[in-house]
């Protein structure tokens, strides 16, 4: 099963700014007596961050299959076997993380590892992680 990320609005807020400032940064340097040089490693760097922007927004899904939790964030991935879970619970916790919003579960795993997801749909996640378990025991 795959389930999305929650977003907040406040993040949505942050990543519209964050474009237009790039956007705008870009124009400035674009229309000024810039040298070429300059401008190219600008549109590179405006063009690179922009599309890990949009691709963070558009692709945070974790999915359930396998045996496996998978966490997608952007370009970034994670795999933990579901038998290596060791606990979820409720966190607020703001650090960077795989997850749109701060209504958030973190699941403990491994030795002392843990990530933080925000899945909009958490009863049907945590019932799709209880079910996956319950089938992989029996």
């Amino acid at each position: 099963m795959r389930f999305v990320s929650k977003v907040d609005g406040w993040v949505i807020a942050v990543m519209l700014v964050a474009i237009g400032g790039m956007i705008w940064a870009l124009l400035s340097v674009m229309i000024t007596e810039t040298p070429w040089l300059v401008r190219i490693a600008t549109a590179a760097v405006t063009v690179l961050v922009l599309g890990l922007l949009v691709s963070l927004f558009t692709r945070t899904h974790y999915t359930i299959a396998d045996g496996e939790l998978r966490v997608v964030s952007g370009p970034f991935r994670r795999t933990i076997p579901l038998s290596a879970i060791t606990s979820i619970e409720p966190s607020r916790n703001p650090l960077s993380s795989p997850a749109l919003s701060l209504d958030r579960l973190k699941i403990s795993y491994g030795n002392k590892k843990y990530v933080l997801i925000s899945p909009a749909d958490k009863t049907g996640f945590l019932s799709a992680i209880e079910n996956s378990t319950r089938r992989d025991e029996a």
